[in-house]
């Protein structure tokens, strides 16, 4: 959330432009930061000045900028970055640029990448140890639902490894989980850090469930609105909870266990859709109620307070245990994690799937300078919340149940299967 709004957590921009696990634009969402102009023109002059612009400023503006870092550490590296601009090439200074913010250690402060940065025509999903290929452009097929073992000739670990240094770096392993697989398919961010040797073409190599190995080399594209429209899926179908990728908030009645599932990614609107949603909730035979949150980005957490939980609690016959769920996964972060958070404390509800992606105490409430010359978007942190006590490095789910490639190929949703099973402990 930007400065002068009420109280909430605007949703870190975090997953690669227009790709999200399935491959739905879900902008702004998903993947790494962007940046609402081209691509910066600048020269090596004022790219120095904007990055003196950088260090001046974020130990002013950000509510605690050496609270993982230290100034010296902080200082040091912008004064190495300083002294290579003259021979980097602009996507690099970029890269390093984000670099520094990711040592700040909070995911709120980052450099938004700018537009015109490509992206390989794949989307890309961590299952366990393995990280597969959930869509894809029709000329990559033979990549699809395949394991990725190799980047640039690197193994996929040394590059998750790699790639930490672009990613927060005090946040904890789901935030790493949800964002790598955006940032892998970034061929500025490759190239920079030595993972592949150019930005024109990368050479993946994919291992299907037999152990049949493939090679392709990826061309990147400027992604736009829709250029992943016709890209295709490893799923053979799509559980309930992937439908409608582009509502912010809607739900459906499953009358054989009279539950209501709710899938709430976005805070648009959240008064009136709750409203409509416990109007539906008092007309029909409702036993059990789901908030799915694995695709909550963030927003206002104010919002979430307003509109569901007092609502909740009003309905003692759903407000019970066994009666109210709440999803939560890697991609719940911010306001939605606080909601989270929200729903343990004054509710009755069982929190069900991964953990979420930020830890529960941290700085929040981004708000965003641009640099003079090449009008790059920064943002930053502006306040410090403690929503627990001890110092948890997630909202950990009361029943973990984490993502499965099987499952996950075959449309189903082992966390909903579990919820509803009548077997349930």
């Amino acid at each position: 959330m930007k400065r002068g709004e009420v109280r909430g957590m605007k949703k870190i921009t975090i997953a690669l432009a227009l790709v999200s696990l399935f491959g739905v634009s879900l902008l702004p969402n998903i993947g790494t930061p962007q940046h609402a102009g081209g691509a910066p023109t600048v020269s090596k002059g004022q790219w120095r000045e904007d990055l003196q612009y950088l260090a001046r400023e974020l130990p002013k503006r950000h509510k605690n900028l050496f609270h993982t870092v230290s100034r010296e550490q902080f200082e040091r590296t912008v004064a190495e970055l300083d002294t290579a601009i003259p021979s980097l090439e602009d996507h690099q200074i970029v890269v390093r640029m984000l670099q520094i913010t990711a040592m700040i250690g909070d995911a709120h402060t980052y450099v938004h990448l700018p537009q015109t940065f490509k992206l390989y025509p794949v989307s890309l999903y961590w299952f366990g140890s393995d990280l597969r290929v959930v869509r894809a452009a029709p000329e990559n097929k033979q990549a699809l639902g395949a394991k990725v073992v190799k980047v640039g000739g690197m193994n996929i670990s040394d590059v998750q490894t790699r790639l930490l240094k672009v990613l927060s770096q005090s946040e904890n392993e789901w935030f790493v989980l949800n964002n790598s697989p955006g940032y892998m398919a970034r061929p500025e961010v490759l190239q920079t850090l030595g993972i592949v040797p150019n930005v024109s073409r990368a050479e993946f190599i994919f291992e299907d469930d037999q152990g049949k190995q493939c090679t392709l080399d990826l061309t990147p594209v400027v992604p736009d609105a829709s250029f992943n429209s016709l890209w295709l899926k490893a799923a053979t179908s799509e559980p309930l909870s992937r439908q409608k990728q582009n509502e912010p908030f809607w739900f459906s009645y499953l009358p054989e266990s009279q539950t209501v599932y709710v899938n709430f990614k976005g805070y648009d609107s959240l008064s009136e859709n709750a409203r409509k949603l416990f109007q539906f909730v008092d007309s029909n035979s409702t036993k059990r109620l789901v908030i799915d949150m694995r695709q909550n980005g963030g927003g206002d957490f104010t919002k979430g307070r307003s509109s569901l939980l007092p609502a909740i609690k009003q309905r003692p016959a759903i407000n019970q245990k066994g009666h109210l769920f709440v999803i939560i996964g890697r991609r719940t972060f911010s306001a939605a994690m606080t909601n989270a958070i929200d729903f343990r404390k004054e509710t009755s509800a069982i929190l069900v799937g991964e953990p979420a992606g930020e830890r529960p105490n941290s700085y929040q409430e981004n708000d965003e300078m641009k640099l003079p010359n090449s009008g790059l978007v920064v943002s930053y942190s502006t306040k410090y919340y403690k929503f627990l006590d001890e110092d948890a490095p997630a909202v950990m789910p009361d029943k973990r149940i984490d993502p499965n490639w099987l499952d996950f190929k075959a449309g189903r949703d082992p966390v909903m299967d579990w919820i509803l099973s009548p077997s349930r402990t």
